[in-house]
């Protein structure tokens, strides 16, 4: 397993388990428990979920039925759009928490920028970490200038930024901001969006006929091929699968690295192709989301 060091000293795991739309849409059952019992079985031991997924209890009993020491796993959750603010943060924690069945949280994140709440959020984030009921706090898809109104006040620096990054939408200029001021990049969606977005396969990274290519050279799949791209540059991925085999072939990457060239060339599809939602205009749509109870 390889991990990255963040920049509280805390160590998260650089490949984890995606949980948006497992199964279904904000799907939490049986079904669910299954498929990240699998993952666990395979060895992940880093899952990201979200209030807004409606899949945390799922979560919590998969963690209560694996028997694996809490310890020894990394879980993250995020406060959706409309649980920003101060107290409505505070308490949208509690309830993830309680979902969950957890006395802590390894991370959370702010899921996407709403700068006109972005101070009281952060500071009811800092008063649960002080509280240590977490152990990193984070934000997700935020720009240059959210993180800028981050450290503009800040006690506690965010360890991370998810972001949406894959083969066709790199985020170089993001990318390198957030490493230089020493905050890891968590990719979302890193072989190109799940079905919850309805972009067609063809469309995707993964089909495209240069990560073939290099998936052929080291006998390995062409989601291998993008997920090794992004660790070796010290990236985090959270692919999200369902399937035993693709759950598998996911975590499994230390049999082959990829060449300065393999990576260039992956870098070179970059052609600025946002999958999902872009963090300019995703807030109007969010707050028409809802958080199940």
């Amino acid at each position: 397993m390889y991990f990255i060091e963040l920049n509280n000293g805390v160590e998260i795991p650089q490949i984890g388990m995606g949980m948006a739309a497992i199964g279904s849409w904000q799907q939490d059952d049986g079904f669910v428990t299954e498929v990240i019992l699998k993952a666990m079985a395979i060895g992940y031991r880093h899952f990201d979920t979200a209030s807004l997924y409606g899949n945390e209890r799922a979560l919590g009993r998969a963690i209560k039925e694996s028997g694996i020491p809490r310890s020894e796993l990394f879980i993250t959750s995020k406060v959706w759009d409309t649980e920003q603010g101060g107290k409505k943060t505070h308490d949208a924690f509690a309830r993830s928490l309680e979902r969950l069945k957890l006395e802590y949280l390894d991370l959370y994140l702010i899921q996407w920028p709403v700068p006109a709440y972005t101070r009281e959020t952060w500071e009811a984030m800092e008063g649960l970490y002080q509280q240590k009921k977490v152990r990193a706090l984070g934000v997700s898809n935020f720009r240059k200038s959210d993180i800028e109104q981050i450290a503009s006040f800040a006690e506690v620096r965010p360890v991370i930024n998810q972001i949406e990054l894959h083969p066709y939408f790199t985020q170089q200029p993001l990318v390198d901001y957030c490493q230089f001021h020493k905050i890891a990049i968590s990719c979302w969606s890193p072989l190109g969006t799940g079905g919850w977005a309805e972009v067609p396969l063809a469309e995707k990274p993964i089909m495209d006929p240069v990560i073939a290519e290099i998936a052929e050279k080291h006998s390995a799949t062409p989601a291998q091929v993008i997920l090794k791209w992004n660790i070796q540059q010290h990236r985090i991925v959270i692919p999200k699968s369902e399937s035993l085999e693709h759950i598998g072939t996911n975590f499994l990457l230390s049999d082959f690295n990829l060449s300065n060239s393999d990576i260039q060339s992956i870098n070179n599809l970059n052609c600025n192709k946002r999958l999902g939602g872009d963090p300019d205009y995703v807030h109007k749509k969010n707050i028409t989301l809802k958080v199940p109870d």
